[in-house]
């Protein structure tokens, strides 16, 4: 896993056999709420110890947002690949590669940074998903090693 080799950890992949986010899908809006799944993760996790990551394909909100890429909280949080998509596989796996490694940073401690080339920058569009990099920039990488 690319965050994996980013933030140094080691990673386990489990292939679901239904994706959990179903449960949160509001029929309305045809979206899943980000912030009611990434809780129900949280309250999932077998073991305090260990980070989840959950990606979906379905489409997701976060209060006050029309849509979020990703959501992050404590040690549990998810990406979607619904906005992700493009005609250039290359293409949509860098950004999957991006949103999952920022909201990883999410879970580590980090913050958004005002940096547009980090990958700890907020993506309000696509676009700014394809202009930022694929790694923290070195003030968010110092962050990080100041954590226990």
């Amino acid at each position: 896993m690319v965050a994996a080799a980013v933030y140094g950890l080691s990673a386990v992949e489990l292939e679901l056999e239904e994706d959990p986010a179903a449960r949160f899908l509001d029929q309305v809006r045809r979206q899943v709420e980000a912030m009611r799944l990434v809780d129900a993760l949280s309250r999932e996790l077998p073991n305090r110890e260990y980070y989840h990551l959950h990606i979906t394909e379905l489409d997701l909100y976060f209060d006050g947002y029309n849509f979020c890429f990703g959501l992050a909280m404590d040690k549990s949080a998810v990406v979607s690949t619904y906005r992700l998509k493009h005609p250039r596989p290359e293409r949509f796996i860098e950004r999957l590669k991006k949103e999952v490694i920022h909201e990883v940073g999410h879970m580590l401690g980090l913050k958004h940074c005002p940096n547009p080339r980090c990958v700890m920058y907020f993506s309000n569009t696509i676009l700014d998903t394809d202009m930022k990099g694929v790694e923290p920039c070195p003030r968010c990488r110092n962050l990080l090693m100041k954590w226990p």
